[in-house]
C-alpha cells in the first residue's frame, strides 16, 4: 500500500494544500517533509492519523488527550476538531474542513478517503449525521464503497473496511507514530509494552471490548430475572465488580498519566545535571560515573522490592501456615484429583454403555437357536454389572467428596504448586531481600549525596540546582506513587478476577428455567472464555517478536558488543541478554537504549503482522541522543516499503540527511507566514535552504 497524496482543505494553518508523493518501488523510498516547529508538520500528521480512522484516530494523536472510555473518546474528538478548523476560513463563513488521502494498494488500484467535518456559525462541530461524512472510491471508475442502503451501523461497516483494508486503528500505532510518543511510550514498562503489542497485533482488544459487551449483557439480562429467584447475593457481586473495575481502570489511567510525566521530566533532569557539573573536585566523568552508579542502584534497589512484594503476595502467606497444614491440604487436593479422574472415567463408561449393549443386543439376536427372552435381558444385566466392575468399588485413595470446589482442573494443579513453593520459602530469604534493600537505599542515598555535594559551587547555578531538586523530588515522587499503584493494581485485578469467578459460580444457581437467567449464565461463560483466551493467546508471537527485535536492535543499538538477544517468555517477561547471559535490564537502561527498544518493537510488529502500510513518523529522532540517532535513521531509510519522515530543522539535517540521502525519492518543507496571530501553511518541493537533495533519475 502506498500514499500517493494528501489533500487538506480548511485544516488547522493549511487553507488548501495539497502533497504528492512518488511509487516506492525503487530503493528511493523515503519522503521527507521538513518544517520547524510550529509551521504545521505536527498538524498534516494528525490529517493523515483522522482522515483514515475518524474518531478511532484519537489513539494516534498525542494533543488530542488520552481517554479512559466512550465518552471520553467523544468528547476529545469534539474538542480538537473544533481547533482544527482554519481561522481564516471560519472568518469568512466557510465552515468545514476535510481530508482527502489516496492510496495505491498492490495491485495498483487507486483508493481515495475523503472526510470532511461541517461546523456550525459559532464554530462548534455539528452533532448526529450532520457532523462528519466519510466518502471511499476505489478504481479508475471510482467504485464508491458503502454500506448496504438499510444498514444498522454504518460507522462500523467503514471502521471493518478500513481496517481490512488498510490497518485497524489499533494495529496502526506501529505504523502511524509521533517521536514524542515513542518517547512517552519508552518510559513504560517492558513487559507493558510488549503485551500491549501483541494486543494489537493479535487483535485481543475487540476480545476484552466483547467480554465486556458480554457481562453488560448478563447484567441487563439478570435484571429481568422473575421475582422469587435469590438474586441479592448476585446483585451484591455486580456491585463489586464494576467497583472494581472503575478502580481498575482510574489506576491503569493515573499510571498512563505518571509516565507521561516521567517521560517529560527526566530529560530535563538530565540536561540540569549536565549543565551544573563544575570544577569542585569532581570532573565530568566523575559525575557521569556517579549518576551511572546512582541508577545502579536505584535499579537494584526496585528489584529487591519487587521481589519481596512478590514473596509477600504469593508464598509467604502459604510458607505462614505451617507445615503441618500445608501437608494436608496437599493430600486433601490429589485425593480430589483422584476422584475427578475416577468421576471423569466413570462418566465415559456410562455413556458408552448404552451404545455396548446395543451392540450386545444385535449379535444376540444372530445366535441359534434364539435365545428366551429373559436370557437376553439376563445377558444384558451380566455384561452392565461387567462394565460397572471397571469403575466399582471406587479406589480407597480417592477423596470422598470435593471439599475444594473452587479448584478443578488445571487451577488444582496452579494451587498445588503454590503449595509447594510456599513450602521452600525461608526466613533466609526474606532477611537477605530485607538487608538489600536496607544496603542499596543507604548507597542511594550516600550517592545522591555525593552528586550535591559536585554540584555546590559556581555562579548562576543555585536556580538551576533549586529546578534540579524540585525535579528529582517530583521524580522521586512520581516513582514512588507508580510503584504503588502497580502494586495496587495487580491486588485490584486479582479481586477482579476471583469476584468475577464467584459472579459466575452464583448465577449457576439461579433458575435455569429463567430465560433471561439463562442467557445471562452463557454470557458469562463466553466472557470468562474470552478470558482466557486473551490470556492463553499473548505468548503465541512472543518467540516471533523476539526473534525480529533481536535483529533490529542489533542494528540500531550503539554498543553493540553489549547486546546479545530479546527473550520473551511465556509470561511476557523481557530480558534483554548480553554475551555473557546477563540481562541488561538489570543495569539501568539510558534514554536512548529505551528508545531503541520502543523502536525495535513497533518494526517487529510491524513486520510480523504482514501488512503492508506505509511508516509514517512526526519528529522521528525524537529526543533520541546523537549515538543512536544516526542508526535509527538508517534502520528506518532501510524498511522495505514507503517511508515518510516529518521532520524538523533540526532533525534529519547535516549528517543524518547524508546517512539516508540515497534512499530520498521525495522532498517537501512547510512554508508559514503570520498574518497577525493567524498562521497560514503551505508545501513546497524541496527541502531547508541549507539542505540540498537531488531528485531521482
Amino acid at each position: 500500500m502506498i500514499l500517493r497524496s494528501i489533500e487538506l482543505y480548511n485544516w488547522k494553518a493549511f487553507e488548501s494544500a495539497r502533497f504528492e508523493f512518488p511509487s516506492a518501488e525503487s530503493r528511493r523510498n523515503v519522503v521527507l517533509i521538513g518544517a520547524p516547529n510550529g509551521y504545521g508538520k505536527t498538524s498534516l500528521f494528525e490529517a493523515i492519523a483522522f482522515g483514515l480512522y475518524g474518531k478511532d484516530g484519537l489513539r494516534l494523536v498525542m494533543r488530542a488527550g488520552a481517554a479512559a472510555d466512550e465518552e471520553r473518546r467523544a468528547f476529545n474528538y469534539r474538542e480538537f476538531l473544533q481547533r482544527a478548523l482554519n481561522r481564516r476560513a471560519a472568518a469568512a463563513g466557510r465552515m468545514s474542513c476535510k481530508v482527502t488521502l489516496r492510496f495505491e494498494d498492490e495491485r495498483k488500484t487507486p483508493i481515495e478517503i475523503e472526510r470532511s467535518w461541517f461546523f456550525t456559525e459559532a464554530g462548534k462541530l455539528r452533532t448526529g449525521e450532520n457532523s462528519e461524512t466519510l466518502r471511499i472510491f476505489r478504481g479508475e471508475e471510482r467504485e464508491v464503497q458503502a454500506p448496504p442502503r438499510f444498514d444498522p451501523d454504518p460507522e462500523a461497516w467503514y471502521r471493518d473496511w478500513i481496517a481490512r483494508t488498510f490497518l485497524p486503528a489499533h494495529l496502526a500505532t506501529f505504523f502511524l507514530f509521533d517521536g514524542e510518543m515513542a518517547t512517552a511510550y519508552a518510559e513504560r514498562g517492558m513487559a507493558k509494552q510488549v503485551r500491549d503489542a501483541i494486543e494489537g497485533l493479535l487483535g485481543l482488544v475487540w476480545f476484552r471490548r466483547l467480554a465486556e459487551a458480554l457481562r453488560e449483557y448478563a447484567t441487563s439480562k439478570r435484571s429481568q430475572v422473575p421475582r422469587g429467584l435469590n438474586t441479592a447475593l448476585i446483585e451484591k457481586l455486580e456491585a463489586e465488580v464494576q467497583l472494581l473495575e472503575a478502580e481498575v481502570q482510574d489506576l491503569e489511567a493515573r499510571l498512563e498519566e505518571i509516565g507521561a510525566e516521567l517521560a517529560e521530566a527526566e530529560p530535563e533532569r538530565q540536561a540540569l545535571t549536565r549543565q551544573l557539573m563544575d570544577d569542585a573536585g569532581r570532573t565530568q566523568a566523575d559525575v557521569e560515573q556517579l549518576s551511572r552508579e546512582l541508577a545502579d542502584h536505584r535499579k537494584q534497589l526496585q528489584l529487591a522490592k519487587d521481589k519481596l512484594t512478590h514473596l509477600a503476595e504469593t508464598d509467604v502467606p502459604f510458607a505462614l501456615v505451617g507445615s503441618d497444614l500445608q501437608r494436608r491440604v496437599r493430600e486433601q487436593l490429589e485425593a480430589e484429583r483422584r476422584r475427578e479422574q475416577w468421576m471423569a472415567a466413570k462418566e465415559q463408561m456410562q455413556a458408552r454403555l448404552a451404545s455396548v449393549i446395543a451392540a450386545i443386543e444385535v449379535d444376540l439376536a444372530a445366535i441359534s437357536p434364539p435365545l428366551a427372552s429373559a436370557q437376553v435381558e439376563a445377558v444384558k444385566t451380566a455384561v452392565a454389572r461387567g462394565l460397572e466392575r471397571l469403575w466399582q468399588p471406587p479406589p480407597n485413595d480417592m477423596a470422598p467428596t470435593f471439599r475444594h470446589h473452587h479448584a478443578m482442573g488445571r487451577l488444582r494443579a496452579d494451587v498445588q504448586n503454590r503449595l509447594e513453593r510456599g513450602s521452600g520459602v525461608g526466613a533466609q530469604a526474606i532477611l537477605e531481600l530485607v538487608s538489600s534493600i536496607d544496603s542499596e537505599t543507604t548507597a542511594v542515598r550516600r550517592l545522591r549525596n555525593e552528586i550535591d555535594q559536585a554540584t555546590l559551587t559556581g555562579p548562576d547555578r543555585e536556580e538551576k540546582r533549586a529546578r534540579l531538586t524540585e525535579i528529582d523530588q517530583r521524580v522521586r515522587a512520581l516513582e514512588r506513587e507508580k510503584g504503588e499503584k502497580e502494586t495496587l493494581l495487580k491486588a485490584r485485578r486479582a479481586d477482579l478476577v476471583n469476584k468475577r469467578a464467584e459472579l459466575g459460580r452464583q448465577t449457576e444457581l439461579l433458575d435455569q428455567s429463567a430465560r433471561p437467567a439463562r442467557l445471562a449464565k452463557r454470557a458469562e461463560e463466553v466472557a470468562r472464555m474470552l478470558d482466557i483466551l486473551v490470556e492463553e493467546a499473548l505468548p503465541l508471537q512472543a518467540n516471533e517478536i523476539a526473534t525480529v527485535m533481536t535483529r533490529a536492535i542489533a542494528a540500531m543499538a550503539h554498543k553493540k558488543d553489549l547486546f546479545q538477544k530479546v527473550e520473551i517468555t511465556e509470561e511476557l517477561q523481557i530480558r534483554l541478554l548480553g554475551p555473557d547471559g546477563q540481562d541488561l535490564r538489570e543495569v539501568d537502561l539510558s534514554a536512548g537504549e529505551k528508545q531503541v527498544f520502543t523502536q525495535a518493537l513497533f518494526y517487529a510488529v510491524a513486520a510480523v503482522s504482514g501488512r503492508q502500510f506505509p511508516l509514517i513518523i512526526d519528529t522521528p529522532l525524537g529526543r533520541l541522543d546523537e549515538q543512536h540517532r544516526l542508526n535509527v535513521l538508517r534502520f528506518l531509510a532501510e524498511r522495505d516499503g514507503q517511508v515518510i519522515l516529518i521532520s524538523t530543522n533540526t532533525e534529519v539535517v547535516g549528517p543524518y540527511l547524508e546517512a539516508i540521502r540515497h534512499r530520498v525519492g521525495k522532498t517537501y518543507r512547510i512554508e508559514n507566514q503570520r498574518d497577525g496571530d493567524i498562521g497560514k501553511s503551505w508545501p513546497v518541493e524541496g527541502y531547508f535552504a541549507s539542505e540540498t537533495v537531488e531528485p531521482p533519475a
